[in-house]
């Protein structure tokens, strides 16, 4: 048997490991059967059936499930459906019929059109999540980082901004847009968003940038990196689950915002999408099928955004909490 045969049992050959030994085994010794399973199929399903306690745990997460699926999916099923179906429950399937007609008269909806208005919640969330997103970090850096006069008082107060609820400040803000020019404009209402979402975003990078490690800081100081540098570098590239999750959670909020649309905002042509949901109604009767076609229209967007950003968006909230 030369040294070239892959089944050479001395550790000679090129196909021998640094220590010598076979890599392969003879084919006299590979057994003819297969090995025994350590544990008989008996011993497995008894380890697989969970205990009481976990059982329950089961039990109630599915019920918890349950409680928010079943309301989307009748929503969901009321969207693809005329109103005479509706009327008598979404939940009896016999002689179902699935159409598009109210997701193109939610579209076309003479009052106030859908698709208008999703254009109107573009124009005013996208620049309200961008502005959060750079002011927050660029106030949630100093926190984290630096020793200056009123820090505790200053980081108080945003607290106490977060905990007070919008109906508080409204007035103020209400009068103050008016006296500037800017009710019932795209730019008032988005400086209504950035102030009222800047502060849990600043707390909520801080707890982020307070697990960076100082010693990356520390090491480009050493190597001549200035302030800037070191934030533009260093500090916003290891920030981005942080300030994804930002992103997707500060989309959701000024995406669905009724309050404030519904205080700053006069003009139709300007109404945003949790405006024109309840024009849906009509006077004579409910139109179910197209305010659930609204409904679906208008989540859509936000859930999509989640989906696609869902991983960063875990890291940065596990980093954060953590913290």
């Amino acid at each position: 048997m030369s040294n070239d045969d892959p089944l050479e049992p001395t550790g000679t050959g090129p196909h021998a490991d640094t220590a010598g030994t076979d890599r392969y085994l003879r084919v006299e010794d590979i057994p003819e059967t297969a090995p025994a399973a350590d544990l008989t199929w008996q011993e497995r399903l008894a380890d697989a059936i969970p205990t009481k306690r976990r059982a329950l745990k089961y039990v109630l997460a599915i019920a918890i499930a349950l409680l928010w699926i079943v309301p989307f999916i009748g929503l969901l099923m009321a969207s693809f459906r005329p109103l005479s179906e509706i009327i008598g429950g979404w939940w009896h399937v016999e002689g179902m019929t699935l159409t598009l007609e109210n997701y193109y008269g939610a579209w076309n909806y003479s009052t106030a059109p859908m698709s208008q208005a999703l254009l109107n919640t573009f124009i005013v969330t996208i620049p309200a999540v961008l502005v959060v997103m750079l002011l927050g970090v660029m106030a949630a850096y100093p926190f984290a980082r630096f020793e200056f006069p009123l820090k505790t008082t200053l980081f108080f107060l945003i607290l106490l901004v977060m905990a007070a609820p919008p109906e508080l400040v409204a007035m103020g803000n209400y009068n103050a847009l008016r006296e500037f020019g800017l009710f019932d404009t795209y730019m008032g209402l988005i400086l209504i968003h950035i102030g009222w979402g800047l502060g849990w975003v600043v707390l909520f990078l801080r707890n982020f940038l307070l697990s960076i490690p100082t010693e990356l800081e520390e090491a480009a100081r050493i190597d001549g990196a200035s302030r800037y540098q070191i934030f533009r570098t260093i500090i916003l590239p290891l920030s981005t689950p942080a300030l994804v999750s930002v992103a997707v959670i500060q989309f959701t909020w000024v995406w669905n915002a009724f309050f404030f649309p519904l205080v700053f905002m006069r003009s139709p042509e300007l109404y945003l999408a949790p405006q024109v949901l309840p024009l849906m109604s009509g006077r004579v009767q409910v139109e179910w099928g197209m305010i659930a076609a609204g409904s679906i229209m208008t989540m859509a967007v936000p859930v999509i955004l989640f989906l696609v950003l869902q991983r960063y968006y875990t890291r940065g909230m596990v980093a954060a909490v953590a913290d």
